[in-house]
């Protein structure tokens, strides 16, 4: 709304195609954090209506069951704290120097963001637990990272280039798809250098750490995008599939970055070259044209003066 009434010269902001592309990206990442957190509720719900009327009033079961999910909400916490700031954040670059006045709403919302990233947990501390918690259950053998791993990585040796279809969310399945491999191959080769020392590895841990939350928010705003798509088709769900669209290749390049990061620090010599040309291999896509997609999404955005989906 803002956007449509400040001018600079002799227009309003909203028309130049770098507030397009703010707006855009903001919306686009709330939407997966709405459906990462949308999903981590679901989650929640089903698993509560598996205890019986007893068990329901019985706090020790339901700690027991949101225990269940607390890789999901350690996810959900960093992840979601760091999109209300980035958004903030744009927020008050697109309203200048009022966005410190406190007769404009981005001012309080500003102040009142901070903290998020330090209580209840700060998202250095969430990060850390994401991968501890996955390596312990790997140590214990209730996850077979190791094994998956190593039979990750003897097919990644063979692997060929697969054929992305050209149907709607196919792209984003297929990058989904190579996100989880990558994850696990990164993780993988982390546990099998370092063992149970990996955890004084906290650079590493925190790659893996948004690696999976982005994989994480990425199939969440797939699955309702989908199930959008599906109840009422593509023409009423543009906006939806626009945002899952830009979000994932976004979410998909950032995930490219931190394996490369921890690969290069995990590995050297033959092995490293054999590991890089693997991750090549799993991030060979043919990207959309981004800042169209960006264009037409703020297009909406700004005609609504809200979010919109």
């Amino acid at each position: 709304q803002y956007a449509n009434q400040r001018q600079q010269f002799k227009q309003p902001i909203s028309k130049f195609t770098l507030t397009q592309e703010k707006f855009a990206t903001m919306a686009s990442r709330l939407y997966a954090t709405e459906s990462s957190v949308y999903r981590t509720v679901g989650l929640f719900d089903e698993r509560m209506s598996l205890l019986d009327e007893e068990k329901a009033k019985d706090g020790k079961e339901i700690a027991k069951s949101i225990a269940e999910y607390a890789i999901e909400c350690s996810l959900n916490k960093f992840f979601a704290t760091e999109t209300l700031d980035y958004i903030v954040d744009e927020g008050v670059q697109i309203h200048g120097g009022y966005g410190f006045m406190q007769e404009y709403e981005i001012e309080r919302a500003y102040r009142d963001s901070r903290i998020n990233r330090i209580f209840e947990g700060t998202n250095e501390i969430n990060r850390l637990l994401v991968p501890g918690m996955y390596l312990k259950k790997a140590m214990k053998g209730e996850l077979p990272l190791l094994q998956k791993a190593q039979q990750l990585q003897e097919e990644l040796m063979m692997l060929m280039p697969e054929e992305v279809g050209d149907g709607v969310l196919e792209q984003e399945k297929y990058l989904v798809r190579n996100a989880k491999k990558i994850a696990l191959m990164t993780a993988g080769l982390a546990a099998q250098k370092f063992g149970p020392k990996l955890e004084n590895e906290q650079e590493i841990l925190v790659n893996i750490a948004d690696i999976v939350a982005n994989i994480y928010a990425m199939e969440s705003a797939l699955l309702r995008t989908e199930k959008a798509i599906k109840n009422t088709g593509v023409e009423k769900n543009k906006q939806k599939l626009l945002y899952t669209q830009i979000f994932c290749q976004e979410a998909f390049n950032e995930i490219e970055a931190h394996a490369k990061e921890t690969i290069i620090a995990v590995e050297q010599g033959d092995m490293l070259r054999m590991m890089l040309a693997a991750l090549r291999k799993l991030t060979r896509y043919t990207p959309i044209n981004i800042i169209a997609k960006k264009r037409e999404t703020a297009a909406a955005l700004i005609e609504a003066e809200r979010y919109i989906v």
